[in-house]
């Protein structure tokens, strides 16, 4: 999940810092569009668009694939379809944090002599990181969450397993297969690896704002 949290609303945004008024708000609104779309009607259309036989995806491209039902591209699938819902979520907070940064500062970096790739490369991300960081800790925090409506209609953790998490896992155990005992099991494993994956990026912005003070 982290390209649609992280690298494509960073690109999105500093390739938009251009657009103003009236153009920029619909445009903003375009990109945050899917994300006030339920999961479960997204989900829906999503399976008619990937539709192995009359499907809109695959007629597009050429191709007979089974997107939602091969191991090779279930997992895949539900990640692009969970990327396209929260992108849009993520451009907004990203260019929230361009807009915090101090315009002098790009301005100081042209009188020197530096390129605008330099004054991105050098100023802008530095100062963005913690905003970056707040995605990437979100993403560690919700991905289970965002994807599991997705799973739960689209593929039920098939085939194969391919699609199922530990989230799911446990939703499966505590209320479908009504075990308590692996579904405390499962809710502990991921309580664990939780803190373990989420540790970096809390670190990691809780250092930024220190080292941007100092």
């Amino acid at each position: 999940m982290l390209p649609f949290t992280v690298a494509v609303p960073l690109a999105v945004a500093l390739l938009a810092r251009g657009v103003r008024g009236r153009a920029g708000a619909a445009y903003r609104g375009m990109v945050f569009a899917p994300m006030l779309v339920a999961p479960v009607a997204g989900a829906a259309a999503w399976q008619w668009l990937l539709d192995p036989s009359a499907g809109a995806v695959n007629a597009a491209l050429g191709t007979g694939a089974n997107w939602l039902n091969d191991t090779a591209t279930a997992q895949w699938a539900i990640i692009v379809i969970a990327g396209w819902h929260v992108v849009g979520f993520a451009v907004l907070v990203v260019s929230a944090g361009l807009t915090g940064i101090d315009p002098e500062y790009a301005a100081a970096a042209r009188v020197d002599g530096a390129s605008r790739a330099q004054t991105t490369r050098w100023i802008t991300l530095p100062l963005l990181s913690p905003t970056l960081a707040f995605l990437a800790l979100v993403t560690v925090l919700l991905s289970a969450q965002w994807t599991f409506p997705l799973v739960d209609t689209l593929t039920q953790g098939g085939p194969a397993g391919s699609t199922t998490t530990i989230y799911y896992l446990l939703w499966e155990f505590g209320f479908r297969s009504h075990d308590a005992g692996l579904a405390a099991a499962a809710g502990m494993l991921f309580f664990a690896g939780f803190l373990l994956v989420a540790a970096l990026p809390a670190r990691l912005a809780d250092r930024a704002p220190r080292e941007e003070g100092a």
